[in-house]
Order: structure tokens, then C-alpha cells, then sequence
């Protein structure tokens, strides 16, 4: 696997006084086996906070293709009003993807598998808020418009599901606690947060529902040294496309594989992480992660963990807001290699 990333940054002419940063580039080039040579770029725009220690507005871009025919862009926004205590996350999203359905369950055979192609185009906006509660609590709703055509090939599974193809739209709530100093690279603090999505078939064309408790914990060793817990439960339950069953995604949990590796109606997934600023813009982590799925309860508890460890670089994007690129390597289950990129900490 080859991984290569490269970077530049902006300052915008008659600012250079307060070295206000107004981009950053990351061109990328890479090798996996589920996407044989990717190359693309992602690129982020800073505006000027309302306020001057405020949190500092973004605009995300990404676009990135591979060698096997698969094509992603994305635009990104997060706003912040009201001093700050109003957030806003946008998402705008095209894909063209070819991916492997591994089957229903915690017991994949990573050799075995269906191909399938997914055209998704993806809008979703999530409004955060702390007015009118202490500093530390906050409230918000979701909203979630997509479209997925979906089509399987031949393959190795033969029991496939339904594909789901068509409008998937829903909305929900999160009730949170939240005490990170840093959204970005947190040096300490927690999070506790739980979230409900509902789908409904009068707005889109399936009826489901989604339940997500997420809880992190933040402590530094040393002025660049942190370590960062996380633990996440997940459930979906009603008429659930294949592609949303309770899962890792692959790239902030449970890194490295394809999306839904074992997926089924609950999962859950912890994270164990060291991360280690070196110099410059350069930071490096190592982290374990254990995850698995299940029918219901009872089967999640007994069914066996899939494990992996690994090891990432990071890339000081912006260093005032403490926001890093990374990419990960990690070894799944101590059998196969992964490779992941995002623009933040896993989690």
C-alpha cells in the first residue's frame, strides 16, 4: 500500500498582520484493495469568526476517483452563531462506488463476497445547540434526504438483500453532554451523547429507525500527548437498507475496512487511541479497536469480538484550530492490512 500526502496553506493578502490561515490543500495519492489507486484532493477554506477567540468557520471540498472506476465529492460546511453557541454541519454528497457485500452478521468471510455499485447523492444538515442550558449540555436535530441506486453483481454470496434503491429520508434528535476543550484533536474532556434517527416511507420510501449512544473520554500525558477512549452502540430496527444496518463505517470506527464489514441490527465498537505531536506539522497515533454485530442483545453479547490495531500520521492542517489530516494503517482481525484517510481524528 502507498499512501502520500502533501500540503499548502494560504494567507490572505493584507492579513498577514494577525496570520489569519484562509486554506489548506491536501492532495492524496493511494493504493487499497478496495479501491486500487486513488488519487484526489481535499481542500478546506476558513472564514473569520464572529468574534476573535471564537470558533473558526469551515468549508470542506472533496473530490477523489480510483483506477477502479469510483468517483466521490463532497462539500462539508460548519458554521457557528451566536457566540458560538449555535453549531452548524452541512453535508452535499455525490458517489459513484463499488463496494463488497460481505453478508448479514459478526461472521464474515473476508475471501467471500458480492460486489455491488451504489449511485448515492447524500444532503443532510445537523443543527447543535447550547442556548438556554448550562455551557456544558447541549440539544439538536438532523435531517437526512438521500437517494441510493443500488444493483448487485455476481459473486460468492448468493443470499443477497434487498437492494433498498430510492429515496431514503428521515430526521431526528441528539441530547448531549459535552466538556472537550477541542473538537478537532481533544486534549481533554468527554462526551456523552444519544441520537435517534426516524425514516418514514411517507417522506421517502422505506420506514426505519436508527439509535446511536456515543461516549469518548479525553486525558493528556503530556503537553503533546493524548489519549482519547470511545465507545458506541448502535441500533436499527424496521425496514433498514442493507447499506445502513448498525456497523463500522470504515473510517472513524473501525478503520480500515469496508463499510459494514459485519453489520446486522445492533453493533458495538470501542476505540483505545495514543496520539503523539512530533514537530512542525506532524503527528503520528497508534490505536486498538474491537467491534461486533448482532440480531439483538443477547447475540451481540455473545458473539465474538473482531479486533485490530494500527498505526496513522497525522498533517497540521490548521494548527490554531488544532485540526489534522490522517492517514491510518491497520491490521484487521491480524489477518488483512486497511487503509483509511479523513480529515480529522478518528474520533
Amino acid at each position: 500500500m502507498l499512501c502520500t500526502l502533501a500540503f499548502a496553506e494560504g494567507v490572505s493578502q493584507g492579513e498577514s498582520k494577525d496570520d489569519f490561515q484562509r486554506y489548506s490543500v491536501v492532495p492524496i495519492l493511494g493504493y487499497t484493495e478496495e479501491t486500487e489507486f486513488q488519487v484526489g484532493v481535499m481542500s478546506l477554506f476558513f472564514l473569520r469568526p464572529d468574534q476573535a477567540d471564537g470558533l473558526v468557520p469551515e468549508i470542506g471540498l472533496t473530490a477523489y476517483g480510483s483506477t477502479r472506476g469510483q468517483l466521490q465529492l463532497a462539500l462539508e460546511p460548519y458554521y457557528y452563531l451566536f457566540h458560538d453557541q449555535v453549531s452548524i454541519w452541512g453535508l452535499l454528497k455525490y458517489q459513484d462506488w463499488i463496494a463488497g457485500y460481505y453478508g448479514r452478521g459478526n461472521d464474515p468471510d473476508f475471501d467471500r463476497y458480492t460486489n455491488f455499485t451504489r449511485k448515492k447523492f447524500q444532503l443532510g444538515t445537523r443543527i447543535e445547540s447550547r442556548i438556554g442550558l448550562p455551557p456544558q449540555f447541549k440539544y439538536g436535530i438532523e435531517v437526512h434526504v438521500e437517494n441510493s441506486d443500488i444493483e448487485f453483481e455476481e459473486g460468492d454470496i448468493t443470499d443477497l438483500p434487498d437492494s433498498h434503491s430510492g429515496w431514503r429520508n428521515g430526521a431526528g434528535y441528539l441530547l448531549g453532554l459535552d466538556t472537550r476543550d477541542n473538537i478537532n484533536w481533544t486534549r481533554h474532556g468527554y462526551l456523552a451523547q444519544w441520537q435517534q434517527m426516524f425514516y418514514n416511507d411517507h417522506f421517502g420510501d422505506y420506514t426505519f429507525d436508527v439509535e446511536m449512544l456515543d461516549l469518548r473520554g479525553y486525558s493528556t500525558l503530556t503537553p503533546t500527548t493524548t489519549v482519547a477512549l470511545g465507545f458506541l452502540w448502535q441500533r436499527a430496527d424496521g425496514d433498514v437498507p442493507f447499506d445502513m444496518l448498525a456497523g463500522p463505517d470504515g473510517i472513524c470506527r473501525f478503520r480500515g475496512v469496508e463499510s459494514l464489514y459485519f453489520g446486522d441490527k445492533q453493533a458495538v465498537i470501542v476505540q483505545a487511541e495514543v496520539r503523539q505531536f512530533i514537530w512542525w506539522r506532524l503527528g503520528s497515533h497508534v490505536f486498538f479497536e474491537g467491534g461486533k454485530s448482532g440480531r439483538y442483545f443477547s447475540e451481540l453479547v455473545r458473539n465474538d469480538w473482531h479486533r485490530s490495531v494500527g498505526a496513522g500520521a497525522l498533517l497540521g492542517l490548521n494548527l490554531k484550530q488544532n485540526l489534522f489530516a490522517r492517514a491510518d494503517f491497520s491490521w484487521v482481525d491480524f489477518d488483512h492490512l486497511g487503509l483509511s484517510f479523513y480529515v480529522r481524528q478518528a474520533f
